[in-house]
């Protein structure tokens, strides 16, 4: 029993560690499933999932290439996107969720094409994290102009 109550408190203690870490993973996970979704697995998307999780928690060269081998994993083992946008939306205020549209948006239009199927992925996830219709649009004019200088 005591060894329990000892886990129970090393848990307690290693919470906001885990929990920036579960965010950063949904983050991650989100972007992986905007890049498989047209069946092609493109180096310009991968580059740009890399340097938006770089940047946006400031994380290490290494720390990214693990997380986004975790978050693939994830990715590939959920069911639904749920679990992740969940995150998000527990997380980030309104400006941060359209801030991380506009970067889904950048992995689709990476390999110069959106697929239909991530512009449809996308549209589905803005509902899921709260995103209104002219904040979708905006978001992906202002990534479009990002790419383009």
């Amino acid at each position: 029993m005591f060894s329990k109550l000892k886990a129970l408190f090393t848990e307690e203690e290693k919470k906001p560690e885990t929990k920036e870490h579960d965010i950063s993973l949904a983050v991650t996970a989100v972007m992986i499933e905007i890049m498989r979704i047209d069946g092609k697995l493109d180096s310009a998307e991968r580059k740009v999932i890399f340097d938006a999780i770089e940047k946006r928690f400031g994380l290490s060269h290494e720390a990214v290439e693990t997380l986004i081998d975790e978050a693939s994993e994830a990715q590939s083992k959920s069911t639904d996107l749920h679990q992740f946008t969940s995150l998000i939306n527990q997380q980030f205020s309104t400006e941060e969720r359209i801030d991380i549209l506009k970067e889904l948006w950048q992995v689709a239009m990476a390999d110069g094409h959106i697929d239909p199927y991530e512009e449809q992925l996308i549209r589905r996830v803005a509902g899921l994290i709260g995103v209104y219709h002219g904040e979708f649009i905006q978001a992906k004019i202002d990534a479009r102009e990002s790419i383009a200088h």
